[in-house]
């Protein structure tokens, strides 16, 4: 009866909120999508700074989007008004600046409306649109963007150019304000207007079911997804990434409001470029750590070839519970520590296969990435938690399925070479070990881990929640993790804030967050 009733415990904390999008958008009523393509132009340009010229702009390229204009990405219209005779062009190009064929969608951003997310807007000049295009996998780089859709902010602003033969010409820009703050008007050089949320919460609009997977995939030895790194603005080469690597039973939508924030913030936007990493939670952090490690190789080949982007010189991660040892473990050079405890014989005696081999060098014995500036740790088992060696935690070791992928790779080596592993490490042979149970603070792991040194200096902050509770600190805990096991000596700062093991949620965490973010 106990056991039934974990069971049930277990599988309740697995489901809450799943399959609920953290944010929705939808179309104000009051949103006016009337008016011919000339119409709608000759207003534009006649009056471009009344809020009527800059809503007819807005509407005006939807409308031309929505007829399939522009295709082609270079087109042009010629109108008459009032004022005088235009030819009008959209043009750009994919960075920065888009061409109008890129999306499928691009709608005013003004005509929606934001539930369970903060509006973030921006004044200046220009129209703030929303666009979105279906990820179609076409090009090699959009398998790093969500496969639910790839949108992004952007601002219509229309340039007069030269007179040819008493026609003026008009060229419309779609910038994104991500990348471009600010453009060149005859009044000078101008902040652009932006909408931040309106896009982004149509993307997640789409991600419910990215709920669902964090509970399908722990009990699931075939993951719906595989892990992967996803950008969640376009590439800069100029602007330092932060990647955001979430807990267990999580995916990166636990960080859709503090990314929603960030961008809202200048200074913040202006420095950082945003990327997620969603992995199966079901295997041990290190397992996630080697995937993370390949995925960022290969992602800096494609987007730097050249290894010059200053993007690639820095990069800082922020992290939740046991993404902090995914993300921990990228930074650290583990010499022999791992593979003496893992193995009884050192690795040029086993039968592997070449791919296997470089595959367990990967996963033992890895370089570090010294790209990794700064860590913030949040909420982080450094030292384990009893979570995971009482009965609650049992019950969620024996549901939990580790990917078939993990388990399939510590076969193969323990049935060409049968007893190589340490009593310490046998449920790697026997494909057993799972991420609840890699989080004993009885596992080695752990403390190999606690105690290496990072490869180069990098400065660590700490965020850890008390619940408000008064005492000791030594004797407090978030819930899950005891402060004894996040606490780190020797960090930059170490942050209590009143909350559980969802700390990074806490209005104070978010404040030390943005802090730390700016130094």
């Amino acid at each position: 009866m106990k056991t039934l009733f974990c069971v049930n415990v277990w599988l309740a904390l697995l489901l809450t909120g799943c399959a609920i999008a953290p944010a929705k958008v939808k179309r104000s009523s009051k949103a006016d999508g009337g008016g011919d393509l000339h119409a709608l132009l000759t207003q534009a340009l006649v009056a471009p700074e009344s809020e009527e010229g800059r809503q007819s702009l807005g509407r005006f390229i939807e409308r031309w989007k929505s007829e399939g204009r522009g295709e082609s990405g270079d087109v042009s219209s010629t109108v008459v008004s009032e004022s005088g005779v235009y030819r009008v062009s959209f043009q750009g190009t994919p960075w920065g600046e888009y061409p109008i064929g890129y999306f499928d969608e691009i709608s005013p951003a003004a005509d929606f409306e934001v539930t369970k997310l903060k509006h973030h807007q921006r004044a200046g000049v220009g129209v703030p649109m929303t666009a979105l295009r279906e990820n179609r996998h076409q090009q090699p780089l959009e398998r790093f963007y969500p496969p639910e859709a790839i949108t992004r902010p952007l601002t219509a602003f229309a340039k007069f150019g030269k007179t040819h033969e008493h026609i003026r010409d008009v060229r419309i820009q779609l910038l994104c304000p991500l990348v471009n703050p600010s453009i060149d008007t005859p009044q000078g050089r101008q902040p652009l207007a932006a909408d931040f949320s309106v896009p982004w919460a149509a993307l997640l609009a789409r991600s419910g079911k990215l709920n669902q997977l964090r509970v399908l995939d722990m009990l699931s030895r075939m993951p719906k997804r595989q892990p992967q790194l996803y950008l969640m603005e376009p590439y800069d080469p100029k602007k330092e990434p932060l990647i955001m690597i979430h807990g267990l039973v999580s995916t990166p939508l636990v960080w859709a409001e503090l990314s929603n924030d960030l961008w809202a913030d200048d200074a913040i936007r202006q420095r950082y470029q945003i990327w997620h990493y969603l992995y199966n939670t079901s295997a041990p952090a290190l397992y996630s750590t080697r995937l993370l490690r390949t995925q960022l190789r290969e992602l800096r080949q494609l987007l730097d070839p050249e290894g010059d982007d200053p993007a690639m010189q820095k990069t800082t991660l922020l992290t939740h519970s046991m993404g902090g040892l995914v993300g921990k473990a990228l930074a650290m050079k583990p010499g022999d520590a791992f593979w003496k405890a893992a193995f009884n014989v050192p690795q040029e005696t086993l039968k592997l296969t070449p791919p296997d081999r470089a595959m367990l060098n990967d996963a033992f014995e890895w370089q570090p990435d010294r790209a990794i500036h700064r860590i913030i740790f949040i909420a982080v088992p450094h030292r384990g938690s009893a979570f995971a060696d009482n009965t609650l935690g049992r019950i969620g070791s024996w549901l939990t399925k580790p990917p078939s992928d993990f388990q399939a790779f510590y076969d193969r080596i323990s049935k060409a070479n049968p007893g190589v592993f340490t009593p310490a490490y046998d449920e790697l042979g026997r494909g057993v070990l799972d991420s609840v149970h890699s989080l004993s603070p009885m596992q080695p792991t752990l403390h190999i881990l606690a105690r290496l040194p990072f490869a180069q200096p990098v400065k660590v902050h700490s965020i850890i929640g008390n619940r408000g509770k008064p005492g000791p600190l030594e004797q407090s805990s978030d819930g899950i993790v005891p402060y004894t096991s996040s606490h780190l000596d020797g960090v930059v700062s170490e942050k209590i804030v009143p909350a559980g093991h969802g700390a990074f949620r806490d209005p104070q965490a978010v404040t030390e967050i943005t802090r730390l973010l700016k130094l």
